[in-house]
């Protein structure tokens, strides 16, 4: 048998012996355990394994040899001091509020060039109190005159 042939077949070793391969896949598998003795060979002794690894006693550590494993496999992680203060929801939210008005703003900036507004000039002026000539002032007359006009 080729070498290369071999090597894709032992791919799937572990996949036939656990039975997880589709059928034609494994009859291929048949064929060449048939054929090839040293990848028979070598598929009898993972079986071997496998069956010493199904037939062995199930891990059951007490309590503490429990927290000791867990201790050594999760390390944990700081929180930054602003998860701490605020939940994390309301730091997003605020990160997503402010990076929108920065994109938002920097669009406007670069894309809409917002036209120059007009100078508007404002002067304060004391109050007068001749009026000027082009004033033109209301008076406020009673009724009873109005009828002679």
């Amino acid at each position: 048998m080729s070498t290369r042939h071999c090597k894709e077949i032992k791919k799937y070793f572990d996949d036939y012996i656990l039975g997880e391969l589709a059928p034609d896949t494994e009859m291929q598998m048949n064929e060449h355990m048939s054929e090839c003795k040293e990848c028979a060979e070598e598929l009898a002794k993972r079986e071997a394994v496998f069956d010493i690894v199904r037939s062995s006693a199930i891990f059951d550590p007490s309590a503490e040899t429990f927290r000791r494993i867990k201790r050594r496999i999760f390390v944990q992680r700081k929180q930054s001091r602003l998860f701490r203060i605020f939940p994390k929801s309301v730091v997003y939210a605020a990160t997503a509020f402010l990076l929108g008005v920065v994109l938002m703003r920097s669009f406007d900036v670069l894309f809409l060039k917002p036209e120059q507004s007009p100078r508007v000039e404002t002067k304060y002026e004391t109050h007068r109190r001749e009026p000027f000539v082009d004033t033109v002032e209301f008076y406020h007359a009673p009724a009873k005159n109005l009828a002679r006009i």
